[in-house]
Parts: structure tokens; C-alpha cells; sequence
């Protein structure tokens, strides 16, 4: 399938990284080969290049990046695409009030397209994720598959509950506590999913709260449409916090740093 867009929101302030000089989204985390003269050398590799890849491996070819305030650095870093093998394009989110929103800015390009999304301050494992995510989504005529993994810290994530026929029977976003084992960690949908938020939007504009993609994953279940789980045997590595910044640092050093 070729009529595929990779969605990476990348609108948020960090505010829980803060203060640093540049968007998180390109803070180096671990290292990638890199051709200099006739010999391959070991180069730092930013956080969002490890989505942006698992789009490629999953058959994407076109990206959106939907920025905000003061993230023009990753403009600059990505720019057209061209020397990662990919037509990269970016809109900018004006007002910060919601993934949702942050999606629904790129309808007109997606036009009808299959939509891969994933988040640039993660590293979903294995490489081929998203592609393993996408593949069932084609395979099942689902409206909207999520990629799952397993967490010991629901309090942090959007939980799914799923049956034996991975069929998503409910989510929840980061409850205080939940028997539930799995997290969404990146999705595939098809363009009645992306009509979906647009009109959930519409309809809740007056919403007190501020709308949450698991607010529109129970509109579509509440709707009878076709939500599939995808468990993938890996692991979502963020970088949310110090501590997991960290974290991720020691996992992903270079072996000879290890200590």
C-alpha cells in the first residue's frame, strides 16, 4: 500500500525536560553509523529519527511534522526529507490544546490516506513495530489498530483492555491504578478515523477539558467500529522525565562506555 502518511506530533514544550537548547525531539539518544570518506564511523542519533525510521521500514514515504512554538530546529534538521529517503512536510500548531487538534491540522493533506502515527520522544522496539502494526491493520479491514506494549506504570500511558480476537473492548488514559497489562504506543488508521476526530471535535469545541486521543478511541468503540489491539513483543522507551531520559542513555551508550 502506498497511499500511507506518517503523522509525528511534535508541538509539546517539554516542559517536563526544562529548562535544555533545543526541542527534546533532538536530543541525541544512542548512535548510528555514519559513511565519512571510505570508513563508517559511530554518530549520534536524535530520539525522533527512531520513529521517523520505524515509518520507513512500516512503507511511509511521506511525513508530516506538526510543530509548535520554538521548534523550528527540527525543520531545519529534517528539512525536505530528501537524505532520509523521504518527502518530510510540517505544519505549525498555533495553540496548544490537544493531540486531537495537533491531528486534525493535517486532514487536508491526508486526504484519504492510511495514517501511521507515532511519537518523536520514543523508541518503539522492534525496529519493524509499526510495520508489524500496519500490516495487521491492512489484514483485518480495521478502521483504527493500536500498537500495544507491555507496562508496569499504567498511571503514565493509555491503557487497553482487548479480548482474545485482539478486538480493543475499552481504553483509559493513565489511570491511577488498572489490572490492565498494555499501553498504546502507535497506531494505524484508515480515513474514516481521521473523519472520526474531525467531527468529535466539532461536537465537543465547547469541551471543558482538554480532548485526549483515548477520548476519540471510546467515540469510535461507543460507535461499533472496528478497533484492533496489536501486542508487539518489544518494548516504548520514553523520554519524558530526567529519569527516564537517563535511562535511556545507559541503554542505548555505545558498548565501550558501559560501566
Amino acid at each position: 500500500m502506498k497511499n500511507l502518511v506518517g503523522i509525528i506530533p511534535a508541538a509539546g514544550k517539554g516542559t517536563r525536560l526544562a529548562p535544555f537548547p533545543c526541542p527534546k525531539e533532538l536530543f541525541p539518544v544512542g548512535f548510528q553509523d555514519f559513511k565519512v570518506g571510505d570508513r563508517v564511523e559511530k554518530r549520534p542519533k536524535v530520539i525522533s529519527q527512531y520513529i521517523l525510521e520505524a515509518m520507513l521500514e512500516a512503507g511511509v514515504e511521506r511525513v508530516l511534522f506538526i510543530l509548535g512554538e520554538s521548534k523550528s530546529d527540527i525543520m531545519e534538521f529534517y528539512g525536505d526529507g530528501n537524505r532520509f529517503g523521504c518527502e518530510i512536510g510540517y505544519l505549525y500548531q498555533e495553540r496548544l490544546n490537544g493531540m486531537p487538534t495537533a491531528i486534525n491540522l493535517a486532514k487536508p493533506w491526508i486526504g484519504d490516506a492510511t495514517v501511521v502515527f507515532g511519537m518523536p520522544d520514543t523508541i518503539i522496539q522492534p525496529g519493524n513495530a509499526l510495520k508489524q502494526v500496519l500490516d495487521q491493520h491492512q489484514a483485518s479491514a480495521a478502521e483504527l489498530s493500536l500498537g500495544l506494549f507491555p507496562t508496569n506504570t499504567p498511571q503514565k500511558f493509555g491503557m487497553v483492555e482487548f479480548d482474545e480476537s485482539h478486538n480493543v473492548l475499552s481504553t483509559i488514559d493513565k489511570p491511577t491504578q488498572s489490572e490492565l497489562t498494555h499501553m498504546w504506543g502507535c497506531c494505524c488508521w484508515s480515513v474514516e478515523f481521521t473523519d472520526l476526530i474531525n467531527s468529535y471535535l466539532i461536537e465537543n469545541q465547547d469541551h471543558p477539558k482538554e480532548i485526549v486521543l483515548g477520548d476519540v478511541f471510546e467515540r469510535a468503540l461507543e460507535l461499533g467500529r472496528a478497533v484492533k489491539a496489536v501486542p508487539i513483543d518489544g518494548s516504548y522507551i520514553d523520554i519524558g522525565t530526567a529519569n527516564e531520559l537517563n535511562n535511556a542513555l545507559a541503554r542505548f551508550a555505545l558498548e565501550e562506555t558501559r560501566n
